[in-house]
């Protein structure tokens, strides 16, 4: 189970990080941590590996970082299309041709 982003938010707040703003949190931890010393930067990884499966339940917002790029539909690889739906021609004449033609005329 990862650690929950509120760790990661709680972590920075100290540092005078808006928590709710989780752009500005994972910059700190991308800028501004590395720059602590080393002590301080043991003390905040220990505080959010034991906040490692704590057990709270905690509603998250996701955000994706502005520095990755979002793959595009073009790039995607193509879905095969199911068997059923590639053969539903076939297994219809199928079924139409076991029907018995004319009766009752």
């Amino acid at each position: 189970m990862p650690t929950p982003t509120q760790a990661f938010a709680e972590v920075a707040a100290r540092h005078g990080v808006d928590p709710s703003d989780l752009e500005a949190v994972q910059q700190w931890f991308l800028e501004d941590l590395p720059k602590l010393p080393t002590a301080q930067i043991e003390e905040i990884l220990e505080e959010l590996l034991a906040s490692h499966g704590t057990g709270e339940v905690s509603i998250e917002t996701r955000c994706y970082p502005k520095s990755a790029p979002l793959p595009s539909l073009d790039a995607s690889p193509p879905a095969q299309t199911p068997l059923l739906a590639a053969r539903w021609g076939q297994v219809l004449r199928r079924l139409l041709a076991k029907l018995p033609r004319n009766r009752g005329r």
